[in-house]
């Protein structure tokens, strides 16, 4: 999540020529750093929503990483209670899917997913992973997804957007339903071939992935290719502070690539029918 409110500071967007998934990442940081206390938490994820709704969005998936806030003295169970109140309170339906992040052990990850589960029915809808895909491969985080999958939670996971395309297959071996971009796999036809024949979900970010440099530039994005083709895909907006977007913004760059207003439809179609809340 990150403050939506008033004049963004610049050291909270990443810029256009940031040369990696890992340097992107590190934009987060500032926006982290004051989301330690549960005012803070509640009132963000609340203005995200107030955001939101000023886009005509009426359905929202939050995804955050609740270990990223325990540095005030917060309890995991006291972030997503936090971010809960923020969500519930605000104008549209909202619910929350809990991160883990790919640098922390298995172990405390599987904590994290024993407790994500305890909030399923309560506004926790999913489970995911997030992070460095170079330095932090998925697979040992298996225990977490068959943990977060036991307590009901829907599985995603944060993969293709940086390092070889198998890092999409990774993801497709924790048993996710959605996969968080993924545009690298879009590479290689079998991984293509793969994702359409079962069903899997893209949640895309056009101007995340870009400035990732998982494309190089924005007319280069698989989107418009990989809808033609079959397979299931979502727009979204990864972070609309350290991207700098909006998902209204998103939306136009892909019809600014030729994407046509019948293919724009069919993504926000699959988005409410791949929804998780």
């Amino acid at each position: 999540m990150e403050e939506l409110s008033g004049r963004t500071d610049l050291r909270m967007v990443a810029p256009d020529d940031c040369p990696s998934q890992a340097e992107y990442i590190k934009y987060f940081k500032p926006a982290i750093d004051v989301m330690q206390t549960e005012k803070a938490l509640e009132r963000i994820a609340l203005e995200l929503c107030i955001d939101s709704a000023a886009e005509n969005v009426d359905y929202l998936e939050v995804r955050w990483a609740p270990r990223l806030h325990l540095e005030g003295g917060l309890t995991i169970e006291g972030v997503i209670r936090a971010v809960l109140s923020g969500l519930q309170q605000g104008p549209i339906r909202a619910v929350a899917i809990v991160c883990a992040m790919r640098r922390d052990t298995p172990e405390h990850n599987l904590e994290l997913a024993r407790i994500a589960g305890g909030f399923a029915g309560l506004g926790v809808v999913g489970f995911d992973l997030a992070g460095d895909e170079v330095a932090n491969p998925a697979p040992p985080q298996r225990r977490a997804f068959e943990a977060a999958r036991a307590a009901g939670l829907h599985l995603t996971c944060h993969a293709g957007e940086a390092g070889d395309p198998s890092s999409v297959e990774d993801a497709l071996s924790l048993g996710v339903e959605r996969i968080a971009h993924g545009v690298i796999g879009a590479r290689d036809p079998r991984i293509v071939k793969r994702l359409r024949s079962e069903g899997i979900v893209l949640d895309m970010c056009p101007t995340a992935n870009w400035k990732c440099k998982a494309v190089p530039a924005l007319s280069d994005h698989p989107l418009p290719r990989l809808v033609r083709s079959g397979v299931r895909c979502t727009i979204s907006t990864d972070s609309r502070t350290v991207a700098d977007t909006t998902l209204s913004r998103e939306f136009e760059r892909m019809a600014g690539i030729g994407m046509t207003d019948d293919e724009l439809r069919l993504c926000n179609q699959t988005a409410y029918d791949a929804r998780f809340g």
